[in-house]
């Protein structure tokens, strides 16, 4: 039995010194922090040097990681190390005996890497949903603002909310990309006859998050500059865009989302907003980010950006388009938005049971890809294909 705890005694203190020596603390410091592990060992015992490693660790952690851009040096590994450390003090006190629970979670936070840069992404609906509105409307170039709308099923509402967006934002020309989802309502149609958009007609209905990702790679290779979420529904205040994208332009931000927590919001669902706060608090944990709204539907972001993230989604694209971003080192700002009711149509994203289960398998899903794992090489279209737009007069 000594022999066993002489064995984590010396594992708890390598993982110690391999932590701080990941943090980019000097190798000879680290190899000091793992004697001082082994001599703290000797006096208290296996069970408690690996809560204690852990309580040091996490504290560390606590205080790196809110020092803002400091903090953000230290990468992904850092913050990983510090949740899963923390994560091991409860069962180190409770039981010395499980000593190899947080060894085990240690190893895990230092393997944590950031994720390899994917490839642009694509499948055979883009392709043919492309070709077919190159047949119809050639390669026009958009403005430098594009404004992204993923519509299925909302002919009656689309109408309106499309007329109601801006021409131009913060003195820069703006356009429209509708993606119809494959809807059967006649949504693209109604697009279509609002004569304010480009509209992208999916033959079939893939989801919200596969249709953002169309929308896009439409807007970078059309030559948009900044790229602008929002839904079809007019759940969004157009007063907001402004403020959202201001951040991005001003080159203060890489990517910027709505919050409807730090902002105002007339949803009286009151699981929805428990949700909220719910999904808001694990990122935060997990990235060591502070997010206040993970699913808010109103962004802007640089167009570029949209091909260094992994986009497999098909439904609940929103924490995935943000861990990425998180996970890739983008300057990610919150500012206050407000979120209103629907003014047409129904949700598509089920009962709130259905929606947290998979929304909640989404968060965890990316975190481990991004910040755990590799990124998907293999993952569903995931090809290099890229078209740019012919040289036409910008509008």
């Amino acid at each position: 039995m000594r022999v066993v705890e002489l064995v984590a005694d010396v594992v708890a203190a390598g993982c110690a010194a391999a932590l701080l020596w990941r943090w980019g603390v000097a190798r000879v410091w680290a190899g000091m922090v793992g004697v001082l592990v082994l001599v703290l060992a000797a006096l208290v015992g296996t069970g408690g040097t690996v809560a204690l490693v852990g309580a040091v660790l996490a504290v560390v952690v606590l205080l790196v990681r809110w020092r803002g851009t400091a903090g953000e040096r230290r990468g992904s590994v850092g913050r990983a190390a510090g949740w899963t450390c923390a994560a091991a003090v409860v069962p180190a006190l409770l039981q010395p005996a499980w000593w190899p629970v947080p060894v085990v979670l240690a190893v895990v936070a230092l393997a944590a890497r950031r994720a390899a840069p994917p490839r642009a992404q694509a499948d055979d609906v883009d392709r043919a949903t492309l070709d077919g509105f190159a047949a119809r409307h050639g390669w026009p170039r958009l403005a430098p603002v594009a404004i992204v709308i993923a519509a299925y099923r909302e002919a009656d509402g689309i109408g309106p909310v499309l007329q109601g967006l801006p021409r131009e934002l913060l003195g820069l020309a703006v356009d429209v990309v509708v993606v119809d989802d494959g809807s059967a309502d006649g949504t693209g149609e109604a697009a279509e006859a609002s004569g304010r958009a480009h509209v992208l007609h999916c033959p079939t209905n893939r989801g919200q998050g596969a249709a953002l990702r169309l929308g896009y790679r439409f807007a970078r290779e059309h030559g948009a500059r900044y790229v602008i979420t929002t839904d079809a529904d007019g759940q969004y205040d157009v007063a907001d865009m402004p403020r959202v994208l201001a951040p991005v332009v001003a080159g203060e931000a890489d990517f910027v989302t709505g919050s409807r927590v730090i902002g105002h919001q007339e949803t009286f669902d009151r699981v929805r907003r428990l949700g909220v706060h719910v999904f808001a608090w694990t990122v935060t944990v997990l990235t060591g980010r502070r997010i206040t709204d993970t699913s808010f539907g109103l962004r802007a972001m640089r167009a570029d950006l949209t091909a260094a993230v992994t986009l497999d989604q098909p439904q609940y694209q929103s924490s995935e388009l943000l861990i990425g971003m998180l996970a890739h080192g983008a300057r990610v700002t919150e500012v206050p938005a407000t979120m209103r009711l629907r003014g047409a149509g129904t949700t598509k994203k089920g009962t709130n049971w259905v929606y947290g289960r998979r929304y909640a398998g989404v968060v965890w899903g990316t975190w481990w890809r991004e910040y755990v794992g590799r990124a998907a090489q293999n993952a569903p279209a995931l090809r290099v294909e890229e078209r740019r737009a012919e040289p036409v007069a910008a509008r």
